[in-house]
């Protein structure tokens, strides 16, 4: 019998809804985990710390939208656990199930009747006078960004170790391929197969006209500085969630992270559906 780790996004999923019917298909077939934070639901299953869901969890389902996933994926790719996400969300590129089609989805899960994905990772070290700061792991992506009503951002971007370009922006995404259907495609970034290992590198509105995308192999070493214009008003995001302060002289390295976020595929419809219907906002997808 399967470990499961059911994970509900309570905003998107008000009265567990949606998170009810998924326990009620896993149960008795299934060994059920959610955190403590959801222990109304302990009837039907069982609520232990968030580091007992992962480390005893053989497969997490999250219910939400890609936001929910990308919230939680840097801790589920330490623990190697598969995720299958279900969405109630808006727009759904990581979130494989659909609410019309959860019963079925989830047989499939039950029999083993599923692929799964590898989607690499970047890992992201802050330092500022040889000191670091933070460390992160993202799905999608790293972001560095001048805050609302602050100065532009003067930005010096390297390559192991050799200068690719500096320009004076509102800011700089790194991305994965995953990623580069996110932020990254709003700033004018391509799209790329996210089987592809590969780190994508594209300026936010940058003051001149000769900047534009670059995509260098996974296993380069990209160090952004930040420079005179910086000042205490930019910020570290990763996949737009967790943030760190940053100031003149900081220094943001972005490589391969060692982890990936395994992504259970259940569908047969691929990547280039997905972008076909999602960005042309069409009708969400089935198991068939």
């Amino acid at each position: 019998m399967k470990t499961v780790a059911v994970i509900p996004n309570t905003v998107k999923d008000p009265g567990y809804k949606y998170t009810r019917i998924v326990l009620e298909i896993l149960a008795g077939r299934a060994e059920i985990l959610m955190d403590n934070a959801h222990s109304a639901l302990s009837p039907l299953a069982a609520c232990v710390t968030q580091e007992q869901m992962f480390e005893r969890a053989d497969i997490a389902v999250i219910l939400g939208g890609d936001g929910t996933i990308l919230t939680v994926a840097g801790e589920i790719s330490r623990h190697d656990i598969p995720v299958l996400g279900i969405n109630i969300g808006h727009f759904g590129f990581l979130a494989e199930v659909e609410p019309n089609a959860i019963e079925a989805c989830l047989d499939r899960l039950l029999s083993g009747d599923y692929r799964i994905e590898d989607r690499m990772m970047l890992q992201a070290n802050i330092r500022r006078d040889n000191t670091p700061l933070a460390a992160f792991h993202a799905l999608n992506d790293v972001v560095v960004a001048r805050a609302s009503f602050s100065r532009l951002l003067n930005l010096k971007t390297m390559v192991d170790g050799h200068i690719l370009d500096s320009f004076v922006s509102d800011g700089v995404i790194l991305s994965t391929p995953t990623g580069s259907t996110a932020y990254s495609l709003s700033a004018g970034g391509p799209i790329l197969d996210p089987a592809l290992g590969a780190i994508l590198i594209t300026p936010i509105c940058p003051h001149t006209m000769h900047t534009r995308s670059v995509v260098l192999p996974s296993d380069k070493e990209i160090v952004v500085e930040i420079g005179a214009y910086g000042g205490h008003d930019s910020f570290v995001t990763v996949d737009g969630k967790k943030g760190i302060s940053v100031k003149e002289g900081d220094l943001v390295t972005v490589t391969r992270s060692p982890y990936t976020t395994k992504l259970i595929k259940i569908s047969d419809t691929t990547f280039y559906n997905t972008i076909r219907r999602k960005l042309n906002e069409r009708d969400g997808k089935s198991c068939s």
